[in-house]
């Protein structure tokens, strides 16, 4: 069967992407996660073993000796909250110009299908957020780059040798029990991708990229929390909870707050919430109480007192 448009194209909400609309979300009685996976891997290779990459660029079923998807797909073995997945993902290019991390935004063009070739969804040249789609997407994009931009006569883009391939999903790491628009509950998932563009990301403007504030270095920066605030650093002005906002504190003023560590115990300060050491907390010293750690210098000596580790 060859992946064709189905009569409707549903558009798919609950944050798949972030231009994507909301739409109702409806639960089934719960599987055994592992379990789940398992059958959708059977049924994800049952199907990399039965379709091929036509020279369209399509998908079809095999009908004598076509060569199979199963021998060309990659397989990315990821485990999330204690379960094994598999996803798959076929490169018919590269791409040229960088790669993504999972919390940078791409300019993509994609269709999505379901095993059974039915299409739910379909967008050209759309900026998405990784940072707010399916684990599927945000360990699969990595694997591309972008393309050249050309601007054309009548001022609209188009690209060149940018990044083309399929993305074989598991329910899993797709919308798990959740049956959303057209798309069935525990359904693996299947997308012909085109990447782009790729902007790295600075969601909360602090001058960190927000690739870099994944301080634990798996992958995930929504888990990333330095002052305990419930609010990730990706997405949060003041990181370490001293009341400095992180642009701030480039203390030295070269353009990079990464490389400011007043007190040299090899923490930044805008990771560090007493930046000058004394055991004192930064935020604690406001002397004057009015809101503002920079005039605060109580030995005149014209260092700040949060600076100042004989203040």
């Amino acid at each position: 069967m060859r992946l064709k448009n189905s009569i409707a194209i549903f558009i798919i909400g609950l944050a798949l992407f972030s231009a994507c609309k909301k739409t109702k979300t409806i639960t089934t009685p719960s599987v055994n996660p592992a379990e789940q996976s398992l059958k959708d891997n059977d049924s994800l290779v049952h199907y990399l073993e039965t379709h091929y990459l036509n020279n369209d660029g399509n998908i079809w079923t095999i009908t004598g000796a076509e060569r199979p998807l199963y021998d060309d797909v990659i397989t990315q073995e990821i485990t999330r909250k204690d379960v094994a997945y598999k996803l798959y993902y076929l490169s018919q290019a590269e791409g040229v110009t960088i790669a993504p991390t999972r919390s940078d935004s791409i300019l993509v063009k994609y269709s999505g299908f379901l095993l059974d070739s039915t299409k739910f969804d379909s967008r050209v040249l759309t900026w998405i957020d990784l940072t707010a789609v399916i684990q599927g997407w945000k360990y699969g994009f990595v694997h591309f780059k972008g393309g050249h931009k050309i601007i054309n006569a009548d001022e609209s883009l188009s690209y060149e040798n940018q990044g083309k391939g399929f993305f074989f999903i598991p329910s899993g790491l797709a919308y798990g029990e959740a049956s959303l628009g057209g798309i069935p509950a525990n359904n693996p998932l299947i997308f012909k991708v085109e990447l782009n563009d790729v902007n790295p990301a600075d969601h909360d403007g602090d001058g960190v990229l927000s690739n870099l504030e994944d301080l634990d270095h798996d992958g995930e920066v929504s888990n990333d929390d330095t002052d305990g605030d419930l609010i990730a650093n990706y997405v949060d002005s003041d990181d370490d909870g001293d009341s400095i906002l992180t642009k701030n504190e480039d203390v030295n003023g070269n353009g990079s707050v990464l490389d400011d560590d007043t007190d040299g115990d090899g923490i930044p300060n805008y990771l560090d919430n007493d930046d000058d050491g004394d055991g004192k907390l930064t935020i604690k010293e406001d002397a004057n109480n009015d809101g503002d750690l920079t005039n605060d210098d109580s030995d005149g000596d014209g260092i700040p007192d949060y600076l100042d580790s004989d203040s």
